[in-house]
């Protein structure tokens, strides 16, 4: 009966006309499932990005912990071996010997890895410095080393951690 009301090239637009919004309402769902996966996608890169650095944030604080401590074990160290120059110092049954300048200045430059002035090197003069001075300022010398030591071996752990970190998965607890 609709054949009859309906003449065929109306038939033929109205099919047309179905098939275009059939074909366009498919277009737009896929278009909103693409728009879809792609958010998620971004949500789970920021989500491990998160993860990631809150991973490396505990690293951070475990290294700096663990340096602190260190550094404050060195400390009670060089605090007592100051204590043992200084008893030293103090005993009249030891010699006490002035330094020359030629010591001095070849000492200041090892210490700030220079190479010495040759001409500076020949004073034999007494510099008005101790043995004992010089005992107090390598013992210095040595506890900032060992402290530079302590930073570059935790630096390195850090570094190690950091990279580990980066080539394996989260563990499950910071998922």
């Amino acid at each position: 009966m609709l054949t009859k009301i309906f003449p065929w090239p109306y038939r033929l637009l109205a099919v047309l006309a179905l098939i275009a919004a059939l074909a366009g309402a498919a277009y737009l769902q896929g278009r909103r499932h693409e728009q879809d996966s792609q958010l998620r996608g971004q949500v789970d890169s920021v989500l491990r990005v998160v993860r990631i650095e809150r991973a490396q944030l505990a690293i951070s604080n475990q290294v700096a912990a663990a340096h602190e401590q260190g550094r404050a074990a060195d400390r009670i160290v060089y605090k007592a071996i100051e204590r043992e120059v200084v008893r030293y110092v103090a005993n009249p049954d030891h010699d006490v010997c002035e330094l020359d300048r030629g010591w001095v200045q070849l000492h200041d430059t090892a210490a700030l890895s220079r190479i010495p002035d040759p001409a500076g090197v020949a004073d034999a003069t007494s510099s008005g410095l101790t043995a004992d001075d010089a005992l107090g300022a390598v013992v210095d010398n040595y506890g900032a080393c060992q402290d530079n030591a302590r930073q570059l071996a935790d630096l390195q752990g850090w570094v190690r951690a950091q990279q580990e970190l980066s080539d394996t998965p989260l563990p499950v607890g910071l998922q």
